[in-house]
């Protein structure tokens, strides 16, 4: 099956579902597959095997190929997987980008969201990849179809090759203002979506619920903070209803971490945004939480620099608020933030530490 652009900005489609995959299963492309016999995707039966292999070259790169033959885009002399990653993904070398949706790891929802964040941003002048085809590899499968899309390459670099190229301390400061902005521009954008971008919060609401069920138990896991401080978090976390309540219902793109945000250092510019599987229809604040703690790497006058650019004021609640969005978030968020907390044992200390003033 290939989709076109036209079909993509009409189409709806339905979250967790599988039959969103063939309702254009008239129009499939018939095409054999370009390069003989296709490296075997039925290796990837299980959570395991989905995890062991969705970064593998070896299985991904003909496959990547196929997709771009698919959709009747040039072959790229060379096509590789640029890292770790949730879904298969290549970065090939003619700018374009593919990727893979499998049925593990959250797949058809996370295809489903994307594809709809990419409608409800299409014409809006943002930096946001264009989509240049979309597809599945296996039309029709008793298993798995395999959806694909195909989307231009960002252009620049990410912020973090571009800190960890020894970027100075003015520019990032100067990124990180332009970083807000952007993130403004993109909350301004009208919820016309039909999946978790949808003009209500109520999947947002059900996340924040779930995370409250589960973040005490997850961070003892990970280790990040004190056993007497978790022993307290429970007791501190506010109701999300309450959390959100007064703020706008916003396009919130959650995962804004060092390798989802692509920069010009030159100009200074935000050349680019990309991964649009974990959006919402929710506070914007949300959005802070993987940019400071992952991106800004907790650095609290890039925070402010940044919100500055979004043109979001200190409330008094805010230190406060910004906590609870930290245990509330769906990600493992202190993971690459290079502080030592597990001398804290005061909620208020350390809101203060991540996300007081500079």
């Amino acid at each position: 099956m290939v989709w076109n652009v036209h079909e993509l900005r009409a189409l709806a489609v339905p979250t967790g579902t599988a039959t969103a995959y063939t309702a254009l299963a008239r129009r499939w492309d018939q095409r054999r597959y370009v390069g003989g016999v296709p490296p075997d995707l039925d290796v990837i039966d299980s959570e395991e095997s989905y995890a062991s292999h969705r970064n593998d070259p070896a299985l991904w790169e003909p496959w990547g190929r196929h997709a771009l033959d698919l959709v009747g885009l040039p072959p790229p002399e060379r096509l590789h997987v640029p890292g770790e990653s949730t879904h298969p993904v290549l970065v090939g070398d003619n700018g374009y980008v593919v990727k893979f949706y499998g049925r593990h790891w959250s797949g058809p929802d996370n295809h489903a969201a994307e594809l709809d964040a990419y409608r409800v941003l299409d014409g809006r002048g943002l930096p946001v990849p264009a989509i240049a085809g979309a597809g599945e590899l296996r039309p029709g499968s008793p298993t798995w179809p395999w959806p694909f899309l195909v989307l231009r390459t960002a252009t620049g670099r990410t912020w973090r090759a571009a800190v960890d190229a020894g970027l100075d301390r003015d520019s990032r400061l100067e990124l990180a203002h332009r970083i807000g902005v952007t993130i403004r521009a993109l909350a301004e954008v009208p919820l016309t979506g039909r999946v978790n971008l949808r003009p209500d919060r109520s999947t947002f609401l059900d996340l924040l619920r779930t995370r409250r069920a589960k973040t005490v138990t997850d961070h003892r896991k990970w280790g990040y903070l004190s056993p007497r401080l978790l022993d307290r978090v429970e007791d501190l976390l506010p109701d999300p209803r309450d959390l959100v309540h007064g703020t706008p219902i916003a396009f919130v793109h959650g995962d804004l971490h060092g390798t989802n945000i692509f920069v010009d250092t030159e100009q200074p510019a935000v050349t680019g945004l990309i991964d649009f599987t974990d959006v919402y229809a929710g506070d914007p604040r949300y959005a802070l939480v993987q940019l400071h703690l992952n991106a800004f790497r907790a650095d609290r006058a890039l925070l402010a620099a940044a919100l500055e650019g979004l043109g979001l004021e200190r409330t008094p609640r805010f230190t406060r608020d910004m906590l609870a969005y930290t245990f509330l978030h769906d990600f493992e968020v202190l993971e690459e933030t290079p502080l030592d907390l597990h001398h804290i044992t005061e909620p208020d200390e350390l809101a203060d530490l991540l996300w007081g003033p500079p």
